[in-house]
This record gives C-alpha cells, structure tokens and sequence, in this order.
C-alpha cells in the first residue's frame, strides 16, 4: 500500500512527533516547519496526503484564514487541524473549509497517530471513489437533493424528480433515502419499507447486482426506492465507506439515482455530494431559508463543488415570501427552477401516500417539475418530454 505522507506545519517544532511518526508502518513525514511560506513550497512540491496545520501558529483568526488558504490551494490534500482552543467556532470553521478532524492540544503521540490512520483511511477511499467515478459509464448520473434547513420541500423534490425522470427517459431510476435517521420517503410514496438501506448493508459484503433487487423497493411510477433505516438507531451503524460501496454497485445497475440527502452534514453526506453530477439545493424564498441558502454555497464551494450545484426555489409566490428575481440578483446566482407554492395539494399527498406528480398532474408545481428534469436528463431528450406532456 502507498504510504501515506503528512506535512506537519507547527510553531513547535516537533521533531520527537516526526521520529514517532516515521517509524511507524504506512506513514512518512515529507515536511516539518512553522513557517507558513515554507509550508505552502513543500506542500507544493510533495502533494502531501495530510497537511497538519496547528492554528497557535498566529494570533486572533489569522490561522483560520490560514488554513481556508490551504483547504482551496491543495484540493487533493487532506487537512487537520490543531488548536489549543476548544470552541464552536473553530469547529464551524473547519467544517466549512473541509477539514477531516481537529485535534485539540495536548495530545498524546499515539492519539495523533491514530487521527492521521484514519483520515489516511479515509483519504484513499475518497481516491479509490474518484477513480470510479471516472470508470462510470456515461449514462449513470448521480442527482443529490440537499439542504442543511428542514422544512423547505426537499423530499418532496427528490420524490417527484425522480419520478419525472422515470417517465421522461424510461430509464432504470433509483431513488435513495439518505436521511439516515428521519428519513419518510416510503411513507411519501406510499410504499412498506419492509427492506431498508440497514438490511442492505448488513448483506453489503455478499451483495451483487442481481441481489440489489431484492432491497430497493419497487413503486408503481416506475421508480425504485432505497428508503432510510425503519429505526433511527440503526444510522449510527451506517458509515461513509458503506455509502460509497452502494453507490459503487448501483452505478452497475441504474441509469439514474436521486438521493434525498439529510438536513445536517455528516460524513455520510460526503460521498453523496462528491459521487453527484448534479447538486440540487432546494430553498424557499423567505430570509431564514436563504441565509441557510448562503451557507450551503459557501460550504459547497470550499469543497470545491460549486460547479454542481443547481439551485431551486419551492413554495413560489406564497404571500410574505422575496421576490425570486431580487434574490437572484443579491445571491449572484442563476435558479434553475421556481417551483409555485402548492402546500394544500402537497400536504394531500403526503396523507393519500400518492407523490404530487402522480396526483395532481396538471397543477404548475408538476409542470415545473417535469421541466426541470428535462434540463437534468439533456436536450437529447427533451423531445420526448415534449410527446410525454401530449
């Protein structure tokens, strides 16, 4: 196995650190300093595997830019931090900019060891996923819904978008319920969630492609649903390595897979975001929404997935709610799609287990809808839509 490499940017220069660390199996120290400009040539010349930046290396939030300029400069790098503060903000902070853990000073050389081995775990999977992705067929396209806000429509987004899809291509569509512990997909659908994404996994080592059918629920539209846990405990046991072995298998399978991502960033979330062709950010237009908007994009950006992100606004033109074309113009960005207020229909379908789509055909929310995933499956396609809507 490749070794992985750590530059270790610290004030205190610890070479008692880098002996412990070169002795170890699978791990070699490329570079040791505390001088921020030296640290950016090295990490510039070795690619680091893991750059370790202690945050007491300058006064006030200097460090935290510090560390931002790293994150956005060396992609391909992944980043610890340490800090001698125990606080929220540098925790916000790092999660903000990707960093993969924070370690919290004094800490024994062992603890440390054990951080750098697991973030080096994790690192080569995210390698080994990078390399699926570019081995995917063309056809297979990746769609995650996602929001860290709840109550904006997200589900009901997934469900009907992943059915429009269905009807517009005729293709295999997966959608997959990757609220782990809230998720209400199967209730949406109206479907029994007798097999869940926990059965799954626990078969995970076993399963092949033929099997796959046996844990993803079929649904009338078409679809297949993948629903979440029937038990919120059971998420605790699902980890990221699980979510990429999944996604892995049902690329083999699907033509398309929406998955409605959950309303917190976890490390489960990562695989979703970085395995998508397309991020699907569902917000309403009304000021709490879109200051959780902003934070979305900013976090998205600093993972450097701004150029997969597509923005859709839900519950258009309820009473009280911005004007769309103000915030477009405040938010710098282009929305996809406006998808009219429609919460009496949609509050309906919910309780009759029947998607929007399916019930209320005609109204203006499914005909945005339908719209929007033809723009998702291509313009090769689109004429289809055309004779679809007849």
């Amino acid at each position: 196995m490749e070794k992985a490499t750590i530059l270790l940017i610290d004030f205190m220069v610890k070479n008692d650190l880098k002996d412990y660390l070169d002795q170890q199996t699978g791990i070699s120290v490329v570079g040791i300093t505390d001088n921020v400009d030296i640290a950016f040539t090295m990490a510039e010349r070795y690619e680091p595997t893991i750059i370790i930046l202690n945050l007491d290396l300058t006064v006030d939030e200097v460090g935290l830019d510090i560390a931002e300029a790293f994150a956005l400069e060396f992609t391909s790098s992944s980043l610890i931090l340490m800090s001698s503060l125990d606080n929220k903000k540098i925790l916000r902070h790092a999660l903000k900019v990707g960093a993969k853990d924070v370690i919290t000073l004094p800490i024994e050389n062992k603890k440390i060891l054990k951080i750098i081995q697991q973030v080096a775990k994790y690192d080569l999977k995210r390698r080994e996923l990078f390399s699926i992705k570019k081995k995917v067929q063309p056809q297979f396209k990746v769609i995650t819904v996602f929001n860290t806000k709840g109550g904006v429509g997200k589900s009901t987004v997934s469900l009907n978008l992943a059915i429009a899809i269905q009807q517009l291509t005729k293709d295999r569509v997966l959608l997959a319920d990757l609220d782990l512990f809230s998720g209400n997909l199967s209730l949406m659908a109206g479907v029994d969630a007798r097999r869940t994404i926990k059965d799954m996994i626990d078969e995970l080592n076993n399963l092949d492609k033929e099997f796959l059918d046996e844990f993803c629920i079929n649904h009338y539209s078409g679809i297949k649903i993948l629903t979440a846990p029937a038990h919120p405990e059971y998420a605790s046991f699902i980890e990221a390595e699980h979510i990429e072995k999944i996604l892995n298998l049902v690329s083999q399978v699907f033509n398309y897979v929406v998955i409605d991502a959950p309303t917190h960033f976890s490390d489960t979330v990562i695989p979703a975001l970085e395995f998508a062709q397309e991020i699907i950010i569902v917000a309403n237009p009304d000021l709490a929404s879109i200051q959780n908007l902003k934070q979305c994009l900013d976090l998205l950006n600093s993972l450097s997935m701004q150029s997969k992100v597509k923005v859709v606004f839900n519950k258009v033109g309820n009473n009280g709610y911005l004007d769309v074309k103000d915030l477009e113009k405040q938010l710098g960005v282009d929305v996809q799609c406006n998808i009219p207020n429609c919460e009496k229909e949609a509050l309906n379908a919910v309780n009759l287990g029947v998607p929007l789509i399916l019930e209320y055909k005609k109204i203006p929310a499914s005909q945005k809808i339908r719209e929007f995933a033809a723009k998702l499956v291509g313009d090769n396609k689109s004429k289809s839509f055309v004779e679809l809507r007849r």
